[in-house]
């Protein structure tokens, strides 16, 4: 019985995993790979296909949902509760760092699983091949993931009425795969990402980029307190695929850019308290320095990046 809970459970996160990616997208702001948080926003969702992803906790025997031992789970982060599964709604401050182009306020829904072996996590797709022992160090985990990078221009819908970016050709969302390494300790995480575009623009390589960064794990009374700094490298093929103009896509005021490699900066401060065994708020600002690779681009007019987000999330 155990055995077919488990065949269900993994046939939903398939399913949901196609949800997110179908229904749910990414919010048309580009934040250079830097920040942990991967946003998404509302394409063409209706409550009832969001309520029918959140069903797919029904599905999970019941001792799973109950279960709030510690769990090892490479989709937990500090400042995480230990629930499997969270659903949640966060209102969001996003600023935009395209020439001319406002910054974004909007309300998004959240889904999140941590199985020990597959999890969703912010907007990816993980699946964990190996871990060690836990030790004195800690432990040392694995695996591999599958996600998307987000292209602000991948609907001219959405800039065609800026002058700065209008005549700009469409560049769809890149689909990406790549590996992670992590360490867990009682002091915080470490994680290193490295992802490889594999679908784009059929004119454009959709290039790699990695990630690099560290979660501290602090606790105060109902609080968790979690500063975090990362490090992030994306390739001249990435960076010209999203920001790179063409000799053919030469304006006033927008030269032709062919992108090279950067490197962002960026560090973020989460607070999460718990409410209730069950509701908790949580809070987010973000803060990345964009390396100029990007911010060299004619349609590219903020060197920094930032963002707000509150929300209240329930852990089943």
């Amino acid at each position: 019985m155990q055995d077919k809970h488990q065949s269900i459970v993994l046939d939903t996160l398939h399913s949901l995993f196609d949800y997110v990616f179908v229904y749910i997208k990414p919010a048309k702001v580009i934040i250079l790979d830097t920040i942990v948080l991967q946003i998404i926003t509302i394409k063409g969702l209706t409550m009832k296909k969001f309520a029918c992803a959140l069903v797919a906790t029904a599905l999970l025997p019941m001792s799973a949902l109950a279960d709030k031992a510690t769990i090892y789970s490479d989709g937990l982060v500090p400042g995480d509760s230990q629930s499997k599964w969270v659903a949640g709604a966060y209102a969001l401050s996003i600023g935009n760092i395209y020439t001319d182009a406002g910054n974004i306020n909007t309300l998004i829904p959240m889904v999140e699983y941590r199985g020990e072996t597959f999890f969703i996590k912010e907007a990816e797709l993980g699946a964990k091949l190996f871990d060690s022992e836990e030790t004195q160090y800690g432990i040392f985990s694995g695996g591999l993931m599958l996600s998307k990078d987000i292209s602000y221009l991948a609907d001219n819908g959405e800039y065609k009425n800026n002058a700065a970016l209008s005549g700009l050709k469409e560049r769809k969302d890149i689909g990406q795969t790549g590996f992670y390494a992590a360490h867990k300790s009682k002091h915080g995480l470490g994680k290193i990402k490295v992802f490889s575009g594999t679908k784009g623009d059929e004119d454009l390589s959709p290039g790699n980029r990695a990630d690099m960064y560290y979660t501290f794990n602090y606790k105060a009374s109902k609080w968790r307190i979690n500063p975090s700094i990362a490090l992030s490298w994306v390739s001249s093929d990435r960076v010209n695929y999203l920001y790179g103009v063409s000799s053919d896509e030469v304006a006033a005021g927008r030269s032709e850019y062919e992108g090279k490699s950067a490197i962002n900066f960026t560090g973020v401060i989460r607070g999460r308290y718990a409410l209730t065994d069950h509701w908790d708020l949580d809070s987010a600002v973000f803060y990345s320095k964009l390396g100029s690779g990007i911010t060299d681009s004619s349609i590219v007019e903020k060197d920094t990046f930032t963002m707000l987000a509150v929300g209240t999330t329930y852990n089943f």
